[in-house]
């Protein structure tokens, strides 16, 4: 019998989930103020829910009963957030019954690694200190199994590179990316959801061009002014983010391995 789940943020990755998962014939409960056309489906079923310190436990308990909890609510950019994130992370976890819920996954970022020159994967150390190697502390620290999935740069849809690189001056020319595409992050999601109980893993791309590479080609596939970027300076602490450990898992071939055809 499938498992009932319960994503908590239905925008840019949360909804095409939530949307994939009904059609693999779950039962699905997608928090959304206002969900993504993507998330609608007879068996998504859409939750007025937004986190905040003042969320109630009755509140929680809209979607904290599910067997499969997803955290796909990304911190917020705004002054004094970072506490409030944590906070909200904990509360969380705190409200989940270890007797009901069978394991959370939380979407993490990539960005917790240190920036070194070198190729890292899950064993790598971490920058303890940033928020979310704190949140993923929290999540791992909870009785109920988890899984942390450490998501590269994300791209695809309106997420495009040039949007981020033309008519401006680019540092890190030589620096290689970490990017992986929505398509990949949300079908892999949804196979760990089946098909992976715990541990922490990469989620990026397998082709690692340089910045320079791929923003270059994207500006001139859209039309779009390329900006400046300097290539005499070599790149200092360019990681590249390994992403084998998932793929070999769940022998999965990425729809969109290379950035460069993003």
């Amino acid at each position: 019998m499938k498992k009932n789940i319960s994503i908590y943020g239905g925008g840019w990755v949360g909804a095409p989930l939530a949307f994939k998962l009904a059609l693999a014939d779950f039962e699905v409960k997608v928090s959304a103020s206002q969900v993504h056309q993507q998330a609608k489906h007879p068996k998504v079923q859409v939750v007025d829910f937004r986190a905040t310190d003042e969320t109630t436990e009755g509140d929680w308990a809209l979607l904290n009963q599910s067997a499969i909890q997803v955290w796909a609510i990304p911190p917020r950019r705004k002054k004094n957030s970072e506490e409030q994130y944590l906070r909200i992370v904990q509360a969380w976890v705190d409200g989940l019954d270890p007797k009901k819920v069978e394991k959370i996954i939380f979407l993490s970022s990539t960005s917790v690694y240190a920036n070194v020159s070198a190729i890292v994967d899950e064993t790598a150390e971490i920058n303890a200190n940033s928020l979310l190697a704190q949140a993923e502390a929290i999540v791992a620290a909870s009785p109920v199994t988890s899984i942390i999935l450490r998501l590269g740069g994300l791209m695809g849809g309106d997420r495009f590179v040039a949007k981020y690189f033309a008519n401006k001056r680019n540092d890190g020319a030589n620096c290689p990316v970490n990017y992986v595409h929505k398509d990949d992050v949300v079908n892999l999601i949804a196979l760990t959801c089946d098909k992976i109980q715990s541990g922490i893993y990469n989620i990026v791309a397998p082709e690692h061009p340089t910045k320079q590479d791929v923003g270059m080609n994207d500006c001139e596939k859209r039309g779009m002014n390329p900006g400046y970027w300097d290539s005499s300076q070599p790149c200092l602490g360019g990681k590249i983010v390994s992403g084998d450990k998932i793929v070999e898992e769940l022998s999965y071939d990425f729809k969109w391995p290379d950035p460069m055809e993003f």
